[in-house]
């Protein structure tokens, strides 16, 4: 018995990775560009969902790209699935807690 899923359509997987592009690059964008509205000073600033948000972005890069990736384990690390909840509760516990 086969247990793979059949891949997803071309252009669904092209509009996961924009997505993944844009959550990245605007995770890069505020922390680059505007540091203030993650902290005021650097002893304000929440580092637990910092890290957490930071390895989100670090996982949509690498989706957004393409990496294609043979191992199993990975590949659901490294998709979606994983990437943006990661993002979205690091983004709450930085900018909404």
């Amino acid at each position: 018995m086969n247990n793979t899923c059949a891949p997803l359509p071309r252009f669904v997987r092209t509009v996961l990775r924009l997505v993944s592009l844009v959550l990245a690059a605007g995770t890069v964008a505020v922390i680059v560009f505007y540091p203030r509205l993650i902290a005021t000073d650097t002893t304000a600033v929440p580092h637990g969902a910092l890290v957490l948000m930071l390895l989100a972005m670090s996982l949509c890069w690498v989706h957004g790209f393409g990496l294609t990736i043979t191992n199993r384990w990975l590949r659901w690390v490294f998709s979606p699935l994983v990437a943006w909840p990661l993002m979205a509760l690091g983004a709450w516990g930085v900018f909404l807690r």
